[in-house]
């Protein structure tokens, strides 16, 4: 007979090893199964950053202590050992299609201030699984690495999870933390209800000997060429190296070409022309709008399985802390349901559904769709920055927008037809605007 876990925990990326290492803490009974057989490999594109440290994010303020080696949550009241290398990031600055740029924040002053300037820390994301993965065998969870799942059923009050290989688990409850493209919420038919976006596509390489002006910053850029893919660079931790990532909604783009031309031809071609290409990076995955009740036969969808596109690190620890602690006070009030695990429900629609638009992060990457690339040009060169500073992946729509509002007077003296295009873009609806992305995308339902 199979033994019965108090909890199942599907995926082990920061959601994951975070509600394991929790529930393991508690003294819960654990599987983790994981699909790749090193945990700690990263396989795809990642900015590795911790996001954000000068302003809230999913009600959380979080700190980074340096001198014990952790990654604070004070608000929701925990904190997670990290001991591997970073770096700060004191900015990030978005390039038009002309290169013209909206800096957010000032780069030269914050990084003056040095850890009390920044507005995030880069950090490497092996050496953050690594640490969570040690927790989690420290507190008896039972690892299977390795694992591909690929059923899951409700008998009675337990859960069975079905692996490639016939291998069954059984639990009490499941926490499935398997990534956006999550398997768990395709079989429990989580996506036939959700609005599909695009399937995003992503390629790009880490650089050494780049040579780029505010290094430590994220960088955004709006692609040269039609159709348009967004460029990102980010610094590494653990190397003299940078990250740069082209991506876009349109998968029949050739993304390897694009990047290539843009590292050798582009505008910023010059910050690349020593470079020496040392990895290739690259990412593919489906954009859904979020699941707001991501609860079903005693499985609850964490972090980036029930999101939309990109929780982040922040978000995806928050997620498997939360879901651990309500699984735990579920089985400490003999409550099998969905009535155990409320607090859970509540915390992510309080929190993560409700507290910040999802259509804000999204919006900004559809400008090209309206906008010509000159008139991009012009949108950002009219805006005297440096704006608010930022690394907030829902906050930096929202800035964007109330700059532009501010425009409105000169766009209309200068360039109406500008204005209307404008109102046009602020009320079409987001399944227009990535009308192209829907049509050639691949959704999972």
């Amino acid at each position: 007979m199979a033994k019965v876990y108090d909890l199942i925990v599907v995926g082990a990326g920061p959601a994951g090893l975070m509600a394991a290492k929790t529930a393991g803490e508690n003294g819960l009974t654990v599987a983790l199964v994981e699909m790749k057989q090193s945990i700690t490999d990263i396989n795809r594109a990642c900015t590795m950053m911790l996001l954000v440290l000068n302003e809230y994010i999913f009600g959380e303020r979080i700190t980074f202590n340096t001198r014990d080696g952790r990654f604070c949550f004070p608000v929701n009241g925990f904190s997670i050992r990290y001991d591997g290398p970073y770096k700060n990031l004191y900015g990030w600055q978005f390039y038009s299609p002309g290169g013209a740029c909206i800096p957010f924040g000032n780069y030269r002053e914050r990084e003056a201030k040095g850890d009390a300037g920044r507005v995030s820390v880069v950090h490497d994301k092996s050496s953050l699984l690594r640490c969570l993965l040690e927790d989690c065998e420290r507190h008896g969870v039972q690892l299977f690495p390795g694992t591909t799942i690929v059923g899951i059923e409700k008998k009675g009050d337990q859960v069975y999870v079905e692996s490639a290989g016939g291998k069954h688990f059984c639990g009490r409850f499941v926490i499935a933390a398997d990534g956006t493209n999550s398997i768990i919420a395709r079989k429990l038919k989580f996506n036939e209800q959700r609005t599909f976006y695009a399937t995003l596509i992503g390629f790009g390489w880490d650089l050494q000997g780049s040579a780029m002006e505010e290094p430590m910053s994220l960088k955004t850029w709006v692609g040269e060429e039609k159709p348009t893919i967004f460029f990102f660079s980010i610094p590494r931790a653990s190397r003299d190296e940078f990250a740069v990532i082209g991506g876009g909604f349109d998968p029949r783009i050739d993304y390897e070409a694009q990047v290539d031309r843009f590292l050798s031809q582009g505008r910023f071609a010059s910050w690349f022309k020593e470079a020496r290409r040392v990895r290739k990076v690259g990412f593919c995955e489906n954009v859904y709008s979020p699941i707001r009740e991501p609860y079903r036969d005693n499985t609850l969808l964490v972090g980036d399985a029930a999101w939309c596109q990109e929780i982040e690190i922040t978000g995806a620890v928050l997620c498997g802390w939360n879901a651990a602690h309500a699984v735990t006070v579920a089985l400490a009030d003999g409550k099998i349901n969905r009535e155990g695990v409320e607090r859970y429900l509540k915390w992510w629609k309080r929190s993560i559904v409700d507290r910040h638009d999802y259509t804000n992060y999204l919006r900004p990457f559809t400008m090209p769709v309206m906008l010509s690339n000159e008139e991009i040009d012009f949108l950002f060169g009219a805006m005297k920055g440096p704006l608010k500073s930022t690394l907030h992946a829902f906050t930096g729509g929202e800035i964007l927008t109330a700059e532009i509002q501010k425009l409105i007077p000169m766009i209309q003296q200068q360039r109406p037809r500008l204005l209307e295009k404008i109102v046009q873009f602020g009320i079409t609806p987001l399944e227009r605007l990535l009308a192209e992305g829907i049509a050639s995308g691949y959704p999972n339902r």
